[in-house]
């Protein structure tokens, strides 16, 4: 594998944990060299890593492919054009938006494989490949649920509870869960809390005020610290419930859109209560249909999906395949917009 320039462009906070392990896995194979580029939400900020600024730096930086967990990414930049996706949520419509700009879609398994072949086959202006979700990469690695829990200052004696709903209005749980969880706040149970980026407010006003010895909202984009630490997860149709799974422990989702049995799915805000106590007695009560899905969404559990998804790119430039491709569909204004996208 030859020693390629990668840019990793990131839009969102919620992009940053899709990417860094990625330059991680360049970094400690050596396999090649990986720069950020932060725009949009993200326009100032600092990188994780070595950052190019400006679309002098990036033309002078010539990157041989430019990765991205969105649905756009500048179409004059150099380099092969990637996506990642920056969730598991497949049903959601967003995620088959087909915006003319990439060359390659790494897809997560075999669900969304068979999904985006089919549009491949009808657009003929993509490839496609399976390489599992760098995201998910850190919860292959052996962390125990105590020392996570000592990680965040908690007491690996005491359940954990992790409350991530989407921000989405059709899909939210924020707004009716909130008063119930206020109840709940004074008990045995811990509460970390992880609202969306994009998330109301208002809402997240809510939550901080409950903070407390047993209650924590957490600002950090990055959830896998979190994840690792919960005993159980509530969350509604956010993708969240699907990273969860590779870990094998309990779901509770408030009217969740597909694949309910996945866990205790209620359909009131009243039934959180004796749900959090039927989940936590019974763990493994729906542990089979957990694995079934997970088999579908994300089948890899070995950390390595960085890896493929490098791999993938490699074979692609290495056989210049994406050459062949029909002519993308030309989008002026959706071009307009990403020129003036904040930070490009």
């Amino acid at each position: 594998m030859s020693r390629r320039r990668y840019l990793l462009l990131a839009t969102r906070a919620y992009s940053l944990p899709v990417l860094a392990p990625l330059a991680n896995w360049l970094d400690t194979h050596g396999a090649g060299e990986a720069k950020w580029y932060l725009a949009g939400d993200l326009t100032g900020s600092e990188a994780p890593g070595a950052q190019l600024t400006s679309r002098d730096e990036v033309e002078a930086y010539q990157p041989d492919a430019v990765l991205v967990p969105g649905n756009v990414v500048p179409d004059f930049w150099p380099g092969l054009k990637a996506q990642l996706f920056h969730g598991l949520g497949e049903e959601k419509r967003g995620h088959y938006r087909i915006t003319g700009f990439f060359d390659l879609y790494c897809t997560p398994g075999p669900y969304l494989t068979a999904r985006f072949e089919a549009l491949a086959r009808q657009k003929g202006h993509f490839l496609v490949e399976e390489t599992g979700w760098p995201k998910l990469d850190p919860l292959a690695e052996p962390v125990s649920q105590n020392d996570a829990c000592r990680n965040l200052g908690l007491d690996p004696q005491r359940p954990v509870l992790l409350y991530a709903p989407t921000f989405s209005p059709r899909y939210t749980s924020a707004k009716d869960l909130l008063p119930v969880i206020a109840q709940l706040v004074e008990g045995k149970i811990q509460w970390l809390v992880k609202l969306h980026d994009l998330e109301d407010p208002d809402i997240i006003m809510a939550f901080a005020a409950l903070e407390g010895p047993s209650f924590q909202l957490v600002r950090t984009p990055d959830i896998m610290p979190l994840l690792q630490a919960a005993n159980l997860l509530i969350t509604d149709t956010s993708s969240v419930a699907y990273e969860f799974l590779i870990l094998d422990r309990p779901i509770i989702t408030y009217r969740a859109a597909v694949r309910a049995d996945k866990g205790i799915n209620i359909e009131t805000a009243g039934a959180l209560p004796p749900a959090i106590e039927q989940a936590l007695s019974r763990p493994d009560e729906h542990s089979i249909q957990r694995q079934r899905y997970l088999d579908e969404l994300h089948p890899y559990r070995d950390g390595e999906s960085s890896g493929r998804v490098i791999s993938a790119i490699e074979n692609v430039l290495e056989s210049n395949a994406h050459r062949s491709l029909k002519r993308k569909p030309w989008r002026p204004i959706r071009r307009r917009q990403i020129r003036r996208l904040k930070g490009l």
